[in-house]
């Protein structure tokens, strides 16, 4: 899947099957078709028990709690009299809008409005998709999912489904069967919904938050990248109804630093802030996250799963690769921006497509159906490498082998600024000169002035894969104790005979100034062969934080532990048992 953005991280993503003038025909068709709202209650008020639906699909309004209109699609199924069928809730991203007919973008080029649309066509669901508030056709202001405002709507959205919908299915309890799916800032909505309304039976959030101020501002520095493209999607996608992004705490986050207003009311809109205090959702949930999503990386979906897990809920989680995607040369090319996920999922014996995947779940949760097409059940904890079999585990790997690391210098700011440039020099000089690692070399750090720094911890000798949360116990110092002088840190791999260091997934972590930091990193994956070096990047430049380094001139130095998830049943040594 490749993807498309209307400026921020919380986003959609599309999969291109055919040649872009797909694309056109589907966005013009958004533009000149219309419906008329139905009047659900004069639709319905004819209908008996004993007769067929047909499917079909209209456009509604629904009344919220607090007065708004919310503008929604409601799918309806084919049944038979005396049939019924679960309802599926289909949330958007950050920016964008619902699913008004089934040849629009979400229904064919977006995982999530894929796999809702797929489950209204089997004949065995309902589907609402709607426009949260602020967005598309919905009234009131953007609150950036509020638990008084966004959360509350989903719950005025299930009130409406029960008191408007014939043949809805029902658990024992008499209650209607609820799934909800939806991506970034629709899988928010979901993890939060269920945290207050214990009527949704089953959750699908892809690529969300668990601590949204942690997210948008790791240890305090924003992601002023995404920040950007937040506030341009916000505003002109809501038509200018995103009040937040012009209150003064939000403002200030564009000086590269977290507001303390900011991070409270951003920390109430997160799991995590419920979590802490003893309220998990209540629905049983399938969390997709991607390694090289650089806004919520697989730290987050692996917070909520331990959060669901200690709620007694079945949590499921499947790290893919894709998720929000930054451009080149902001973030190396990982899929089209702003937006990817993959097509097919394959875990140990598991595979299967990413939409019958979310199917499989949503059937057996919501219809009692233990199996998928492929046979097998979604496994509990699914980790995906690239070009390659993903593993089953029972648990994430949060740390591992423990590599010290001596003394390490760098320039701030200088460090990391010239990537753009040096990265493709460094492939065109691969190709003429093959860097080996098994030679006297093996334990120097390259770069530190203008290049980023790379300290080698770990040489592969067999291949084996690099799949978990890294963890590091580091001491920093810089020449300018009076400056907050940020250094980002990530792992890296130096491929046998290759002259370029990759940054593992595209994550990196600030350490923002002077002291100890024992702390994880943002999760990767990658697969490693023979004689690839492991070890950490370090740079005082990222485009990811673009308005966040300070220091000029000033230098740092690193030492300490780094902590690595490779894979045990292969073999690893450090540059200590190299000599």
């Amino acid at each position: 899947m490749v993807g498309t953005v209307f400026g921020t991280g919380f986003v959609f993503g599309m999969r291109f099957r055919s040649h872009t003038t797909s694309l056109w025909i589907i966005l013009w068709l958004g533009l000149i078709s219309g419906c008329s709202t139905l009047d659900v209650k004069q639709h319905y008020a004819q209908h008996t028990p004993e007769q067929n639906l047909t499917a079909d699909y209209y456009q509604i309004d629904i009344p919220s709690h607090d007065g708004i209109t919310l503008k929604a699609t409601l799918y309806q199924p084919a049944l038979a009299p005396g049939e019924t069928a679960p309802l599926i809730i289909h949330a958007h991203g950050f920016g964008v809008f619902r699913m008004p007919r089934p040849m629009s973008v979400y229904g064919q080029l977006v995982l999530s409005g894929e796999a809702a649309l797929k489950a209204w066509e089997s004949g065995r669901y309902w589907l609402i998709s709607f426009d949260q508030r602020g967005f598309g056709d919905s009234e009131g202001d953007v609150e950036i999912m509020s638990v008084d405002h966004e959360v509350k709507d989903v719950s005025a959205i299930i009130d409406w489904a029960e008191a408007s919908l014939p043949q809805l299915a029902r658990d024992e309890d008499n209650d209607i069967v609820v799934g909800m799916v939806g991506e970034s800032y629709g899988g928010g909505a979901q993890l939060l919904a269920s945290i207050f309304d214990e009527r949704i039976d089953a959750i699908v959030p892809i690529t969300t938050w668990h601590n949204l101020a942690e997210a948008l501002a790791p240890n305090g520095h924003v992601r002023t990248a995404w920040g950007g493209m937040l506030l341009s999607a916000g505003t002109f996608s809501s038509f200018f109804d995103f009040g937040k992004a012009y209150a003064s705490p939000y403002l200030d986050m564009f000086n590269g630093k977290m507001n303390v207003a900011a991070e409270i009311e951003l920390e109430r809109r997160s799991p995590s802030s419920y979590c802490a205090n003893g309220q998990y959702p209540q629905a049983d949930m399938l969390l997709v996250q991607g390694f090289r999503d650089t806004v919520f990386p697989v730290n987050h979906a692996y917070q909520n799963w331990l959060c669901g897990r200690r709620g007694g809920v079945d949590a499921r989680l499947v790290a893919i690769q894709g998720g929000h995607i930054l451009p080149w040369p902001i973030q190396s090319w990982s899929g089209i921006p702003f937006y990817n996920t993959e097509d097919r999922i394959r875990c140990g014996e598991y595979e299967a497509s990413a939409v019958d995947m979310i199917l499989s779940f949503l059937d057996e949760k919501l219809r009692g159906e233990s199996t998928g097409k492929a046979g097998m059940s979604v496994p509990r904890l699914c980790l995906t490498v690239p070009e390659g079999q993903g593993l089953v585990a029972g648990d994430m790997i949060t740390g591992g082998d423990n590599a010290m690391m001596d003394d390490t210098g760098l320039s701030l700011i200088h460090s990391g600024w010239f990537e753009v440039v040096m990265q493709p020099v460094d492939r065109m000089l691969s190709l003429l000169w093959r860097r080996d690692n098994t030679g006297a070399d093996f334990d120097d750090v390259t770069g530190g002035n203008f290049r980023p720094a790379f300290r080698p911890l770990r040489q592969v000798s067999e291949p084996t894969q690099l799949v978990g949360i890294p963890r590091i116990r580091i001491n920093m110092e810089t020449t300018d104790e009076d400056q907050e002088s940020v250094v980002f840190v990530g792992v890296g791999v130096r491929r046998q005979g290759q002259r370029n260091v990759e940054l593992v997934s595209e994550q990196l972590t600030p350490l923002p100034g002077d002291g100890r930091y024992d702390i994880p990193l943002a999760a990767v994956s990658t697969r490693l062969g023979p004689g690839d070096q492991v070890g950490l990047v370090m740079q005082g430049f990222s485009g990811q934080f673009f308005f966040n380094p300070e220091g000029w001139f000033e230098s740092a130095t690193l030492s300490g532990e780094v902590a690595l998830p490779l894979d045990h049943a292969a073999r690893a040594f450090s540059v200590a048992d190299h000599h």
